[in-house]
C-alpha cells in the first residue's frame, strides 16, 4: 500500500506534461501553419486524454477485491490501455487524411520560425523525461496502464524527430516535407497503437504472459516432493498474476503435509513472479510408489480397516509373480463374515493396484480399545532375574525403567535398554527382539513386551565397544 501514492504521482506527472505539450504545440502550430506541429499538437491532446484515463484507471485498479470483483480491479488498467490505443488510431486517421489533402494541392500557409524548432526541442526533452518515469513505474508496479502511457510518450519522441526533419525540409523550400513528416508520425503512432491494443486485448482475454508458465513449471518441478506439474493456468489482472497449479504428489500425503507442501509451492512460484496469487490443487500419483505405500493406499478406501501393518512381500524367481502378506485391524464389533467380506474387497483392490500379484494372505486382528489397568514395579527378585537374562547379550549396556502393566487383555512389560550408538538399525532391532523373547520365556503370564532401545552415552575414555 505504501507504493500506491508513488504510482498515482507518476500518473499525475504524465497529465501535467500532456497539458504543457498540448498547449505549446497548439499555439506554435497555429502561428506557423505547420501540419506536422498541428498533428503533434493533436497527438499530445490525445496523449493528455490517455494520461487522464491512466490517472483514474490507476487509482481505481488499486481498490482491493470485493464480493463482486473477487480478482480485484486490475482489468481496469487493460481497459484503459485499449481506450488509449483506439484514441491513437483515431489520431492517425485524421493526420493521414489532412496530409493526403495537402500533398494533393490543398493551399496552406506554412511559416517555419525559430519557435517551431523550439517547441519541438522542448517536446523531445519533456517526452524523454516522462517516458523514463513512466517506464520505470510500469516495471516497478507491473502496471499496463503506466506502460501504455510510456508507449504514448515514447512514440512522441520519434514523431517529434520526424517533424523536425519536416520543418527543416520546409525551410529549405520543400514544403511537402511537412506533410510527409506528418504521414511518418501517423505510421509510428499506428504501429504503437496496434501493438498496445493487442496486449490489452490479450490480457482482457486472460492470455498467459509469454514464457511465464514454463518458468513457474520448471521452478515447481525442481522441488523433490513434487512429481509433476500436470496443469498450469496463468492470468494477469493489473499488477497481480493469478496462478492455478495442478500438481501430482504421493497418494499417502496427509492433509497436514499437503497443506505445508502447498505453502512451499506457493513460495516457489512467487520466486518467479513475486506479485502473484497462487492456488495449488494436488492430484494423487502412484509414480515411484513402494509396495508398502500401495497396500496402505488400497486400505485407506475401507472405513472398517483401521490399521495395516507387518506388510511382507517377495517375488518368485521363476514366475516373476508377487506374494504379499499383511495384518489388518478391524472393528471388534464386526462378525467374522463381515470382516472376511472386507478383506476380500481389499484383496481385490490390491490385485488391481499390483498387476503381477499372485497371492495375498491377510491376517485379521481386532482394533484394541484402551484398557484400564495398573502399572507397578517388578519385585526385586523378579527384576534381578530379568536383568541377568537381558544382560547376557554383551551388546546391551544397561536396562532401566522396567514396569509391569496389568490389564484385562493381557499383562505387558515395558523397559528401556542401552546399546552401542553405532549399531546398525537392523541389528539393534534384533537385540530388542531377543530381549522380548527372553522376558516372555521368563514370565509366562506376560502377553506382550515393549522394548525401547536407545544409544548409550559414551564413557569418559571414549565410546563403548562394539560387539563382535
Amino acid at each position: 500500500m505504501k507504493n500506491k501514492p508513488q504510482k498515482i504521482r507518476i500518473a499525475l506527472y504524465s497529465v501535467l506534461v500532456g497539458v504543457t505539450l498540448t498547449a505549446i504545440k497548439t499555439v506554435v502550430g497555429l502561428l506557423t501553419g505547420s501540419l506536422g506541429i498541428l498533428s503533434e499538437a493533436l497527438h499530445s491532446l490525445l496523449d493528455l486524454a490517455a494520461a487522464v484515463i491512466t490517472f483514474f484507471s490507476v487509482r481505481l485498479s488499486e481498490k482491493p477485491p470485493d464480493e463482486e470483483h473477487p480478482y480485484g480491479h486490475g482489468k481496469i488498467e487493460n481497459l484503459s490501455a485499449l481506450a488509449e490505443a483506439l484514441l491513437l488510431l483515431g489520431t492517425c486517421a485524421w493526420i493521414v487524411t489532412e496530409a493526403v489533402d495537402r500533398l494533393s494541392g490543398k493551399p496552406v500557409h506554412l511559416e517555419v520560425t525559430v519557435w517551431a524548432y523550439a517547441v519541438m526541442v522542448v517536446s523531445l526533452i519533456l517526452d524523454a523525461f516522462i517516458t523514463r518515469a513512466l517506464a520505470r513505474g510500469a516495471k516497478k508496479f507491473n502496471s499496463q496502464a503506466l506502460e501504455a502511457d510510456a508507449l504514448h510518450y515514447s512514440s512522441d519522441i520519434l514523431s517529434s524527430a520526424v517533424v523536425l526533419i519536416g520543418l527543416a525540409g520546409a525551410s529549405l523550400g520543400y514544403k511537402s516535407m511537412d506533410s510527409i513528416a506528418a504521414l511518418g508520425v501517423a505510421v509510428l503512432v499506428a504501429v504503437a497503437s496496434i501493438r498496445l491494443s493487442k496486449r490489452a486485448i490479450g490480457e482482457l482475454l486472460d492470455r498467459a504472459p509469454s514464457g511465464l508458465s514454463g518458468k513457474i513449471t520448471a521452478a515447481v518441478e525442481a522441488m523433490p516432493e513434487v512429481r509433476q506439474v500436470e496443469r498450469i493456468r496463468v492470468r494477469q489482472s493489473g499488477a497481480v498474476t493469478y496462478i492455478d497449479l495442478t500438481v501430482s504428489a504421493r497418494r499417502l500425503l496427509s492433509l497436514r503435509k499437503s497443506d505445508a507442501l502447498a505453502d512451499r509451492i506457493e513460495m516457489q512460484a512467487r520466486s518467479v513472479t513475486p506479485e502473484s496469487e497462487v492456488m495449488v490443487h494436488f492430484h494423487p500419483s502412484s509414480e515411484n510408489e513402494t509396495l508398502v505405500e500401495t497396500v496402505n493406499v488400497a486400505a485407506e478406501n475401507f472405513a472398517d480397516i483401521h490399521e495395516v501393518h507387518n506388510i511382507r512381500s517377495y517375488r518368485d524367481r521363476k514366475t516373476g509373480k508377487v506374494f504379499v502378506s499383511l495384518h489388518v485391524k478391524l472393528d471388534v464389533d464386526l462378525s467374522l463374515d463381515q470382516a472376511h467380506a472386507t478383506v476380500d474387497l481389499l484383496e481385490e483392490a490390491l490385485r488391481k493396484e499390483i498387476p503381477d500379484l499372485e497371492d495375498v494372505q491377510v491376517h485379521i486382528e481386532t482394533l484394541e480399545r484402551m484398557d484400564s489397568g495398573t502399572r507397578e514395579e517388578l519385585k526385586p527378585e523378579q527384576l534381578g532375574r530379568l536383568r541377568e537374562k537381558v544382560l547376557s547379550d554383551a551388546r546391551i549396556g544397561e536396562i532401566h525403567d522396567v514396569f509391569l502393566h496389568r490389564k484385562p487383555s493381557g499383562n505387558l512389560i515395558s523397559c528401556h535398554i542401552t546399546t552401542d550408538r553405532n549399531l546398525p538399525l537392523a541389528e539393534a532391532h534384533q537385540v530388542s527382539s531377543g530381549v522380548e523373547n527372553r522376558i516372555k520365556a521368563l514370565f509366562r503370564n506376560v502377553a506382550e513386551v515393549v522394548v525401547h532401545a536407545e544409544p548409550a552415552d559414551p564413557p569418559p575414555g571414549g565410546p563403548i565397544g562394539t560387539a563382535s
